[in-house]
């Protein structure tokens, strides 16, 4: 109450769910990393089961798309709101079987209640960073502030 009502990737995501530089060099550990700063951020509760279920769910089909982009999820969470977490790796991060390397992982965690709109989020996020430049803008940045602003101007026209 009080604060300017939320929009676009701002309903969904906060500058302390950014992470510019994954430390991790396995898709498992860069999504724990992901997972850690939900919990540290008090977005969710239970890091260790979001990322089992994230890789139980990689297992069956990879997230990762063309582009160097992989959207792990975990569906049908209970409380909370869709949350996501982005995370950048310049050198790139070995994501599955295939040894399709990402550089930017989008963490979500998905409440039953809105698991349609999930798939519309996905797919502006898809749209947004088909463009190269859009891209480009998230691994420039440096800090967790810069990684925020890029993603919400890069997502301003595909997120409503």
């Amino acid at each position: 109450r009080g604060e300017p009502r939320k929009t676009g990737i701002s309903r969904f995501s906060a500058e302390e769910l950014m992470v510019c530089g994954l430390k991790s060099a396995t898709a498992e550990g860069a999504i724990r990393e992901l997972a850690d700063a939900m919990v540290a951020n008090r977005f969710v509760s239970n890091a260790g089961a979001l990322v089992t279920a994230a890789m139980e769910r990689e297992s069956i089909l990879s997230t990762a798309m063309g582009d160097g982009i992989a959207f792990p999820h975990v569906r049908g969470v209970e409380g909370g709101g869709l949350t996501i977490a982005l995370g950048v790796s310049k050198d790139g991060i070995p994501y599955d079987d295939s040894g399709t390397k990402v550089n930017f992982i989008f963490f979500s965690v998905i409440p039953v209640a809105v698991s349609a709109f999930y798939l519309r989020l996905m797919a502006g996020l898809t749209d947004a960073f088909s463009k190269k430049a859009n891209r480009d803008l998230l691994m420039a940045a440096k800090t967790q502030t810069e990684l925020w602003k890029a993603l919400t101007k890069t997502t301003r026209s595909t997120i409503q």
